[in-house]
């Protein structure tokens, strides 16, 4: 029983703490995949042509016209709870002229719980689930547009185990799962020949692009019958990407965003406040003759006590990419959090 509970402390409390709110519900959605993303501290949601802005701003993916796949993995923040790995599958796919469909799947356990309930031995996996699909189209040669929507699932516990525990503390409680619908939206904007500057047989400064991303407006997830439900992370990211340098054999951008977790915000004039609780993201990338990448961000979340670097790097042949990505650096206990993915165009 001890491990039980120890397990529930870790989902209510410990996890809700590495969050910029303690108020949401399905926690797993605000974890950012993809490790191209990652490495720059999740500031992506102005990149263009990456599977994994199906997360960030799937409007970004209005303009690509090959099928695209994408998948990463994770053994997350293991020094918090060994058995835990976290999984993201994305694909793209045009249906017709100028419109997308999208879809990605986020898989996230915390391997498996064993407890002594009622005086039976149990083992089971424990997982949260999302699962998206979307469309995204360009609406003119700069501007484009996406909607998706998402259902979540969630398994904490089996019916029974919640029940001998509600037996326990004297409460009467079922249902050990809990799920929940949400809608995204986002707009993305281009604008090449943003200065254009031309030294050293180069351009500079070339391009701008804009995103804008409104994400897990939705129903409220509640995990215990008869219990309080909770709000989803209803997420609103303001991004930019600056191409200081674009060439074919040197690419040089730099990232930022701006990601607010609105849930439960009950004084809108309190704008140092929510400043404080604005997540800020920055990152820089370098790519050298479309072959390899390195990749750097800084992350901020004040109020999660999130704050470090980020890194990574990539390699790209043909149509295919392989990147990898380090974030450990921006909690405040000792931990490994290492990203792998892999995407492919054809």
């Amino acid at each position: 029983m001890k491990r039980i509970l120890v397990f529930f402390v870790f989902l209510f409390c410990v996890i809700p703490l590495l969050s910029s709110s303690l108020e949401a519900g399905a926690v797993f959605l605000m974890i950012f995949p993809g490790s191209r993303a990652t490495s720059m501290s999740g500031a992506f949601g102005a990149t263009q042509g990456d599977v994994f802005s199906t997360y960030y701003n799937n409007a970004a993916l209005a303009f690509e016209n090959k099928k695209m796949i994408g998948l990463q993995h994770a053994n997350w923040l293991p020094g918090l709870y060994q058995g835990m790995y976290y999984e993201y599958l994305a694909f793209l796919l045009p249906i017709a002229k100028d419109i997308n469909f999208t879809g990605a799947v986020t898989y996230l356990t915390t391997g498996k719980t064993e407890a002594n309930v009622g005086g039976i031995y149990r083992e089971w996996l424990t997982y949260d689930i999302a699962v998206k699909v979307a469309g995204s189209m360009p609406i003119s040669d700069r501007l484009g547009v996406s909607l998706g929507m998402k259902y979540l699932y969630s398994f904490l516990a089996p019916d029974e185990v919640i029940e001998v525990l509600g037996t326990q503390t004297g409460v009467t409680m079922s249902g050990g799962t809990g799920h929940a619908w949400a809608f995204d939206g986002a707009i993305f904007y281009r604008w090449p020949k943003f200065v254009n500057i031309e030294a050293l047989g180069m351009e500079w400064l070339s391009v701008l692009r804009l995103g804008l991303a409104v994400q897990n407006m939705g129903t409220q997830i509640s995990y215990v019958e008869g219990g309080n439900s909770d709000p989803l992370p209803r997420t609103i990211r303001l991004s930019s990407s600056l191409g200081i340098l674009e060439n074919k054999r040197h690419q040089l951008r730099f990232n930022v965003d701006l990601i607010k977790i609105a849930v439960n915000v009950d004084n809108y004039t309190d704008f140092k406040g929510m400043w404080e609780d604005t997540w800020k993201a920055t990152g820089l990338e370098y790519t050298f003759n479309e072959l390899f990448s390195l990749r750097l961000g800084y992350f901020i979340d004040a109020v999660g006590k999130r704050e470090g670097p980020t890194f990574g790097a990539g390699f790209q042949y043909e149509t295919f990419y392989f990147d990898l990505s380090a974030d450990q650096e921006i909690y405040e206990f000792t931990t490994s959090n290492y990203r792998l993915s892999a995407q492919y165009s054809f």
